[in-house]
């Protein structure tokens, strides 16, 4: 998950005179400055014995400490000397209180989130946290305040060009960023507006027709009880879409590819595990890599700063890797409020009261403060005041109407943290499935591998049982019909240990049947072309070791291009330019590589494709201006979801015939004609009237982008790139930037790669697309980002000696003042 930083910069208003006192000597002098000392001896008030830190060539901290407090209070200190306002930035996001330091340009942020809740919900969750992970979580807080009043006088760069200082850490501080992974990575709601918005222009009966699905999935429940209108729940994109400078555009596909191959498939004869979660990627990188030994703790992998404990990696027995499961923990339930009085709202034959809870929002440059105020019903928060017209078989026809967001994420549950500090110490996988049994939100898919060889899959997280409905479209609130009746036990969640196959692969498509005992397993899948690449991949090769697992990792193979390919060979083209093209067309590998002919045509054509096909409800993929071009991105989503099924489509038909599905007397080959030439048109206008130098490089390219660093002086600082890039969505090396976005440069990509070797935890591999820094003028605030662009890696490792082989620079932090 990241927020917009292209856009970030320009909208917070930093003055000439801020940048240009960076200028020259000082700026130097400014960058210098915060770098964190590494080596030498420090002290830090309440260890119970001397803490050693051994930072390696990439700038991994290698953590070995007697007691486990002492080990978190020390992760708190080196997430803070290397990542302070990225944790500043994030800690602020969560608890909506950014518009304090930036102004106005983020008060629709702290709007919206304040409107979720997540501060006051984070507040409550500390008074139900355990005994063991609070006093784990309040030594990791030690840490990071040590280190806030060590720097105070020379914090990080971006500090001093807001001219603030950062406030001591609070539990809730940590509490309050996985509820914003939790928004990134779950939202189905979206998907439930666009979809309602689909049944009001096309119909219920033709929306099911055109609903990107499954084979298996079940039929689109509309509920009798509701007539949906085009204009539902546009008041909630627009906050949502409003609030996404800095809550990031949560509907891009966020997932990840997760494999494990058990020892009979390896030249080791011990299980190989490998990962690369698909975030929006930015600078600095939402993840840093650590290794930490001390008290039961011994455990390497990847952290969040301001969080925690390992999320992906291993200890000394298991490894574990994660993609998002897509599975759906929300609903939005059609509240009826009495015009007379709006706190009143309806439930079965009664009136109930919502709570109102008044949040006041404090803005840098106004005296007066921003104050709102929060309606939540028992389903609960009202994201949507004005949620469009929505006329029912209520004998009530006055009843004004909103949306309440019912969601695992909004109910008090502090077991996250709890579960990834089990995960780290599991050492089986009864002791595996035991920690996740915590896991809440998001829903995620884990992959397993121990070294007694077994390996395994397990989805968790808390999914809701519906008492009506399949969570598809938004729900009547009223009548009492489609209430959770609890949620599904973990013991019925797919799970399986040592497949015959000896290979388990995760890529978010849907992994398992879409039943429990008790209720359907509801979600939006991406498609399944990444899994079956990785599993054909696997299959090609009997025995894998770690340079096999990387050349997947980077493998660009497009499955639906080389489709597409067979069905635009069968096309009976007039235009000598049309020929031509088409002839390159044909003659690609599928390779979607930077330089890639093939793949620039391929590119533009899908997107052609896709909105021709869809032109009935082409009014829904371009909202007005007033909504800005965040609500886009859910229409996008379902597009590119929706190629399985149109070239299966198209691959059953002939192209000179009628296909009643795509309405309007049309055939796939007067379709497939007019994708081929507004694609032609587009890149012509775009790379030049040759086809021979259209390369998709040269319009597909990556910038790492730092908030700051779309200030035009800043920029040089701060930014990294553009590089071309190859990959998109359904390539296992994924790389997707959406369409339709202006303004906006959105880049989902590998957040971090690793490769788990169980037969040699030194060989482990690893990278990340920038670095461990978030100070620019840090050795290693970008030093990983060629290896991760040419499919390289770095030794993450594990033994003393290796250690001790690769360190640059050792700090102890001790007791004595």
């Amino acid at each position: 998950m990241t927020f917009n930083p292209s856009r970030i910069g320009r909208a917070i208003g930093i003055t000439v005179g801020a940048v240009a006192a960076l200028a020259g000597v000082g700026a130097v002098a400014a960058l210098r400055r915060p770098l964190p000392r590494t080596s030498g001896r420090v002290s830090l008030p309440g260890l119970r014995a001397a803490v050693e830190i051994r930072r390696d060539r990439w700038g991994i901290p290698h953590i070995y400490a007697e007691h486990n407090e002492d080990l978190f209070c020390a992760l708190g200190y080196v997430h803070a000397q290397d990542r302070l306002w990225q944790m500043e930035l994030h800690r602020r996001i969560g608890h909506g209180r950014l518009a304090e330091i930036v102004g106005s340009v983020a008060i629709d942020s702290d709007r919206f989130i304040r409107t979720l809740g997540f501060s006051r919900i984070a507040h409550r969750e500390v008074a139900l946290l355990d005994d063991e992970t609070a006093t784990l979580m309040s030594a990791y807080i030690r840490g990071v305040n040590a280190c806030i009043e060590q720097v105070s006088h020379r914090l990080p760069l971006e500090f001093t060009i807001l001219g603030f200082q950062p406030q001591p850490w609070e539990l809730a501080d940590l509490l309050v960023w996985p509820k914003m992974m939790a928004l990134n990575l779950s939202t189905n709601w979206m998907q439930e507006l666009l979809q309602a918005q689909i049944v009001a222009v096309v119909g219920a009966e033709r929306a099911v027709t055109l609903r990107p699905r499954y084979p298996e999935d079940g039929p689109l429940t509309v509920p009798a009880e509701a007539h949906y209108t085009p204009d539902l729940g546009t008041g909630a994109l627009q906050l949502a879409g409003d609030a996404s400078l800095f809550t990031g555009e949560t509907e891009t596909p966020q997932g990840s590819n997760a494999w494990v191959v058990s020892g009979t498939r390896t030249t080791s004869g011990r299980p190989l595990l490998a990962n690369d979660p698909h975030l929006n990627v930015a600078i600095p990188n939402l993840w840093y890599h650590v290794h930490l030994e001390g008290g039961d703790f011994h455990v390497a992998g990847a952290t969040i700063p301001a969080t925690c404990g390992v999320v992906i990696g291993h200890n000394q027995r298991i490894a574990w890797g994660i993609t998002n499961a897509r599975t759906d923990n929300q609903d939005l339930f059609i509240e009826q409020f009495d015009p007379a009085d709006p706190r009143r709202y309806r439930w079965r034959d009664e009136w109930r009261t919502a709570d109102v809870v008044q949040e006041t929002i404090k803005v840098k440059g106004q005296t007066e403060p921003v104050v709102i105020d929060v309606r939540i019903t028992h389903h609960g928060p009202i994201i949507d005041p004005v949620a469009g017209e929505l006329h029912s078989q209520s004998t009530d026809e006055s009843a004004q109407t909103a949306l309440a967001l019912r969601w695992t994420a909004l109910d008090p549950s502090p077991t996250l943290t709890r579960a990834v500090l089990k995960l780290n110490r599991a050492r089986n996988w009864t002791e595996f499935r035991a920690a996740l049994t915590d896991w809440d939100t998001p829903p995620q898919n884990f992959v397993y591998a121990d070294i007694d060889g077994h390996i395994g899959y397990c989805l968790a997280g808390r999914l809701p049982l519906r008492r009506q409905g399949d969570g598809m479209l938004p729900v009547p609130g009223w009548n009492g019909e489609y209430e959770w009746e609890g949620m599904i036990p973990f013991d019925e969640l797919p799970s399986q240990l040592d497949p015959a196959n000896g290979t388990i692969v995760s890529a978010n498509h849907r992994i398992a049947p879409s039943t429990s005992r008790n209720a359907p397993i509801q979600g939006f899948w991406l498609n399944p072309y990444r899994a079956q690449r990785i599993q054909a991949l696997l299959d090609e090769t009997k025995q894998h070791d770690v340079r096999s697992f990387a050349r997947i990792q980077n493998d660009v193979l497009s499955l639906p291009g080389k489709a597409l390919v067979e069905q635009v060979a069968r096309l009976q083209l007039e235009t000598s330019i049309e020929q031509r093209v088409r002839d390159l067309f044909v003659t690609w590998d599928g390779q979607l590589r930077a330089d890639s002919i093939g793949g620039a045509i391929y590119d533009e054509l899908r997107y052609r494709l896709l909105r021709i096909v869809y032109q009935e409800v082409a009014n829904l993929f371009k909202r007005p201006a007033a909504l800005g071009s965040f609500s886009v991105l859910p229409a996008n989503l379902y597009l590119e979801c929706a190629l399985p099924m149109i070239l299966a489509r198209m691959a059953e038909r002939p192209l000179a015939q009628v296909d009643e599905w795509l309405g309007g007397g049309r055939s796939w080959g007067g379709v497939l004609r007019a994708a081929l030439s507004q694609a032609i048109a587009e890149l012509s206008a775009r790379l030049g009237p040759d086809p021979t130098r259209w390369q998709y490089g040269r319009f597909h390219t990556l910038t790492l982008r730092h908030p700051l660093g779309s200030i035009p002086a800043l920029t040089p600082l701060f930014n990294r790139g553009p590089w071309p890039m190859g990959g998109d969505i359904d390539t296992v090396n994924h790389c997707y930037i959406p369409r339709d976005i202006a303004g906006m440069t959105i880049y989902n990509a590998p957040s971090l790669r690793f490769i788990f070797d169980l037969s040699d935890w030194d060989n482990a591999r690893a990278i990340l697309p920038a670095g461990q820094s978030g100070h620019p003028a840090s050795s290693h605030y970008a030093d990983m980002t060629d290896a991760w662009r040419a499919g390289a890696y770095h030794p993450l490792v594990w033994s003393r000696a290796a250690v001790e082989r690769y360190t640059d620079d050792v700090l102890v932090l001790t007791a004595e003042g």
